[in-house]
């Protein structure tokens, strides 16, 4: 069996607590000691100069779209559309021209109503809660979180697939839906926030992307082989 197709263990319902919240605790507290000199850290524009509109256009245009692809656009886009107020006045054909190469053209009319929103609701300002972002349109709890972590220090821990995958491997909880995991391994996220004791959620987020990576996980850079039960199988396959 290929060694990214290793079969999860299943967990009794009252083992979850005891045996394996105290494996992500663990790992969380390791994560955020840990030194990876290996881990390349991308200079994302969106991280290298951090505001919430700019971590909202971020986000927004994440959805579905490869990093580096949005990396290349992102300050072309930027310099068009500086602020909420100018991203709102903006014809939906220019931006629909902006966001071309990045095969966006259908997320167009909701960047528009999102800007809309921001300026008519908060001024302009980028909300910080998760729950005002929410009520912007085409932000889902997903983008929510991202915009609340990155661009006002919040702790929520994103459900990202990277990152649901990492900590089905470390507890051999099964992901059940590929990109959703599970209810289980959700609950367990808050235990790796920065506001107990994991790493910082861009630590956190190329630890997954990089070193925990969906094929061929580079589990020979990570910190947790004495803890993740993904590798002890691995081990003895």
């Amino acid at each position: 069996m290929p060694s990214d197709q290793l079969a999860p263990q299943e967990w009794r319902e009252e083992d979850i607590r005891t045996l394996v919240e105290p494996i992500v605790v663990a790992a969380a507290r390791q994560l955020r000691e840990a030194k990876l000199p290996d881990l390349q850290q991308e200079a994302f524009p969106w991280r290298v100069e951090r505001t919430p509109y700019r971590l909202f256009l971020a986000e927004f245009l994440l959805v579905r779209t490869r990093s580096d692809i949005v990396a290349r656009q992102f300050e072309g886009i930027v310099a068009q559309f500086p602020d909420v107020s100018q991203l709102a006045a903006a014809p939906e054909n220019a931006l629909a021209a902006a966001l071309e190469p990045l095969g966006l053209r259908k997320r167009v009319p909701l960047l528009s109503r999102a800007a809309h929103y921001i300026l008519e609701h908060h001024a302009g300002q980028v909300p910080g809660s998760i729950e005002e972002l929410l009520k912007v349109p085409g932000i889902g709890s997903y983008t929510a979180a991202a915009i609340a972590a990155f661009g006002y220090d919040g702790y929520e821990v994103l459900a990202d697939v990277n990152i649901l995958r990492f900590v089905s491997r470390l507890t051999s909880l099964p992901m059940n839906h590929p990109t959703k995991g599970s209810d289980q391994l959700r609950c367990l996220l808050p235990l790796l926030s920065q506001g107990q004791v994991g790493p910082s959620p861009e630590k956190l987020l190329d630890f997954c992307r990089l070193i925990c990576r969906p094929r061929r996980p580079r589990c020979e850079a990570c910190p947790l082989q004495d803890s993740c039960r993904y590798f002890a199988r691995l081990r003895s396959a």
